[in-house]
């Protein structure tokens, strides 16, 4: 049980250590030197966190349910390791298509993996949701013109398409 809770709370990898042991190392130094304003970035990180929980917890729900909802044969069909290009360009342009953050779509596109879809399919949706990502295109107009905004998500269509198609052909 004690390991369990040493591992929930440092993790279980070197880098989530590094990251956590680093946090705890700086807010020590800065708690000494201004604890007002570490008090308060706490807070803050406090509270972005709060926000985050219910979409992480939401996501990981919607990924362990993706392969009781989908059938393992129509993953396999679709995005398996035979599905050719074809799959690999479907891949691609359902991932840029995933609205929300890593926290939300990264433990999706895992579960297509788990649920029948092969390692190009994965990789594809991967690609297409960084490369396309639907989820900026309001930010992206808030900062550019529209023009720029098109480039951009026709760009990255244009990448996932052919980095879907490509991980195929490796």
């Amino acid at each position: 049980m004690l390991e369990s809770a040493i591992d929930i709370v440092f993790g279980t990898s070197l880098t989530h250590r590094v990251v956590v042991l680093t946090a705890i190392a700086v807010y020590a130094v800065w708690f000494v030197r201004d604890a007002p304003t570490a008090w308060a970035n706490l807070r803050d990180g406090a509270w972005t966190f709060g926000r985050l929980f219910t979409l992480i917890v939401a996501a990981m729900a919607l990924a362990s349910a993706i392969g009781a909802l989908v059938p393992v044969a129509a993953v396999e069909r679709t995005l398996g390791a035979t599905a050719g290009p074809s799959g690999g360009v479907l891949a691609g342009v359902l991932g840029g298509l995933l609205p929300g953050g890593p926290y939300a779509v990264y433990p999706v596109i895992d579960s297509v993996g788990a649920a029948g879809g092969g390692v190009a399919a994965v990789l594809a949706l991967a690609v297409g949701y960084g490369a396309i990502g639907v989820g900026r295109i309001p930010y992206g107009l808030v900062f550019f013109e529209s023009r720029i905004v098109a480039a951009r998500v026709l760009a990255g269509l244009a990448i996932a398409i052919t980095a879907g198609a490509g991980v195929y052909l490796l």
